[in-house]
């Protein structure tokens, strides 16, 4: 018990220290600032996808309560208007195609950085002498796959909470307690597929090699996280003046502000599963696309051992080099020879 204990309170406190370390507060801020752009073109792909199963109109009404739910009011209706004016309205093959194109290179960007985020945070790259067109256009694919998860989740969360809204809407009468039990289902239907989202990211982005038991208890740590940490964000967001502060842009920095904290969860969770995996014996193996880095820090004493002479001046260098030869070639009792040559 004490040795378990003790583990955890280390996992812990490595995970923050190496959370810290990797500077996750810069790379939250650039994934709030690439999501900026990328939310609108996420969230058109994820209302088609549900909208195959239960009809766009539908689908959107949905997206947005669930926005207004976690982000509020203001901010969803931002991402409201941002979804209106980016959706494909062209008309014509060639303009649509472009439209559509558009829209999967800003929805697909932001998890092109969360890639780069989650591979500093395991101490991995991508090997410079395997880049090539066919590896960027792989991993764009590989962020399109995500974005598709995204809209799947989504609909797989809808359907399975009508139902059970549905199931204790029926045995409300007869059951005691059924309001609490419903919220209850609801919370735990919730942190399932939240923790399968996190799941199949620390699986699937990072270039590592990892199976889904290496990540499931990182994943489920980042749900709880994000579940307990959206309602506290939110009732923050809602008691600070930062949307009439900033005026007409207010809502969009109340998205900002949103997406900053989650990509701090999010980046805790990536930590939390390195030092567990690392913990448990495991090594990290990179993909045969990337390669490992070293970070540590080098002491001043340190450098100055590892730090080679000075070069000198070429100039200076051969001059010494010439009177150095001049100086072996003549013996004691012999003039230096002439630099003319024979008549």
């Amino acid at each position: 018990m004490v040795k378990s204990v003790k583990y955890w309170f280390n996992v812990i406190r490595d995970s923050i220290k190496l959370w810290l370390d990797r500077n996750a507060f810069s790379y939250a801020g650039s994934l709030a600032f690439y999501t900026l752009f990328s939310l609108a073109p996420t969230v058109i792909i994820a209302v088609t996808v549900v909208g195959l199963w239960l009809g766009e109109d539908a689908a959107r009404g949905e997206i947005v309560a669930r926005l207004q739910d976690t982000l509020g009011p203001a901010a969803a209706k931002a991402i409201e208007d941002a979804v209106a004016q980016s959706s494909i309205q062209a008309s014509g093959i060639l303009p649509t195609v472009a439209g559509f194109v558009t829209l999967l290179i800003g929805a697909t960007t932001v998890f092109g950085q969360m890639q780069f985020s989650l591979n500093t945070i395991w101490g991995v790259a991508p090997n410079p002498d395997r880049n090539s067109l066919w590896l960027f256009a792989k991993k764009r694919l590989l962020s399109l796959a995500v974005v598709l998860a995204i809209g799947f989740v989504l609909l797989v969360s809808l359907v399975l909470g009508v139902i059970v809204q549905a199931t204790f809407s029926y045995a409300g009468g007869w059951v005691p307690g059924s309001v609490m039990l419903l919220e209850l289902a609801q919370f735990a239907l919730s942190l399932a597929v939240v923790t399968l989202f996190f799941a199949a990211i620390f699986k699937v982005l990072p270039d590592v090699v990892l199976s889904y038991r290496d990540v499931f208890l990182g994943a489920l740590v980042t749900a709880v996280l994000f579940m307990l940490g959206r309602n506290a964000i939110a009732a923050y967001l809602a008691h600070t003046a930062t949307a009439s502060t900033y005026g007409a842009a207010g809502s969009v920095v109340l998205v900002l502000l949103w997406v900053y904290y989650s990509s701090l969860i999010l980046l805790y969770g990536a930590a939390f599963t390195r030092t567990h995996v690392v913990s448990k014996g495991r090594r990290v193996i990179p993909r045969n696309t990337a390669v490992l880095v070293r970070h540590e820090v080098l002491h001043k004493e340190t450098v100055e051992q590892e730090e080679p002479p000075t070069p000198m001046p070429m100039r200076k260098q051969q001059q010494e080099e010439t009177s150095h030869d001049q100086a072996h070639d003549s013996s004691p009792g012999e003039r230096p020879r002439s630099g003319r040559g024979l008549s």
